[in-house]
């Protein structure tokens, strides 16, 4: 599949028009050629343009690289996984998995990457990851430099990892960060999500707070930037939570609330704070 496939096949499914899915980042005449392959795309617009509508970009690289056709019907599965995690609809995904179970042959890592993670997520827990899942994921990161695409599969990935192993794994990723010459937005914006999905992983395996501390100073630590403003602010909403600094917690879903974003510490909001904020 080309780039220009792709991005063709992942815009319809997200139900998006070519203006749309331009997004005033390239022009919606030069998208149009990029999707027919009469233009090429640099790597970082193209990561811009994935970014700019939360699309997957692993597994958009992942589909270039694997798909051999666009009516190849695992692409629709793993569109179907990405639609039930995003609405947490375990039936949903319950229904894909017997799919998938019932289609012959064993299906490929990603599909069940996918469909493991959607559960791991969803669920905020790791017992239903195979221990074969945990390894494959665990060497895979292990084997990797860390770079754009290696921040990014990771902040995906560390729900499905032990809390040991996550913390080992984050650690290095943030010292690979520290130490890295050149960071550009897309990076930072990825090892800042490493943060944050680590952080609500801590909260739900209920972590020592040894394994909470690096994630928090990490974010800190960080250049004010507003690509990474929410995360940032999810950072000192975590770092309230663990310290059970009630008043912080309370400010930061305000805002959030105000903002369209409560979503994303909806899991971890008390029974009395939900209600204060009806």
């Amino acid at each position: 599949m080309t780039i220009g496939e792709a991005l063709k096949q992942i815009r319809l499914q997200a139900g998006l028009t070519q203006t749309q899915m331009a997004a005033d980042i390239i022009t919606e005449s030069f998208y149009s050629k990029v999707e027919r392959g009469v233009h090429s795309i640099d790597a970082d617009t193209l990561i811009n343009l994935l970014t700019a509508h939360h699309l997957d970009v692993i597994h958009f690289f992942t589909l270039i690289a694997n798909q051999k056709s666009v009516a190849q019907p695992r692409f629709d599965l793993v569109n179907k996984i990405t639609f039930a995690q995003n609405r947490k609809d375990i039936k949903a995904l319950d229904k894909i998995a017997s799919e998938i179970q019932n289609g012959g042959g064993k299906p490929g890592f990603y599909l069940q990457y996918r469909l493991q993670t959607a559960y791991a997520w969803i669920l905020h827990s790791n017992k239903m990851v195979s221990p074969e899942m945990k390894k494959k994921v665990k060497s895979l990161i292990l084997e990797e430099n860390w770079n754009r695409p290696a921040y990014h599969y990771l902040s995906q990935a560390v729900i499905l990892l032990d809390i040991d192993e996550a913390y080992y794994l984050v650690n290095s990723a943030f010292n690979a960060f520290k130490k890295s010459e050149k960071r550009d937005t897309f990076s930072l914006q990825f090892v800042s999500l490493i943060a944050v999905n680590y952080l609500n992983c801590c909260y739900h395996q209920k972590a020592d707070k040894k394994y909470i501390n690096c994630a928090v100073d990490f974010l800190c630590s960080l250049p004010i930037d507003p690509v990474i403003g929410l995360n940032s602010i999810l950072g000192t909403y975590y770092e309230s939570l663990f310290n059970n600094d009630v008043q912080t917690q309370k400010m930061v879903a305000l805002i959030l609330k105000k903002s369209g974003y409560l979503s994303t510490i909806e899991d971890t909001l008390s029974k009395k704070l939900l209600e204060e904020l009806k």
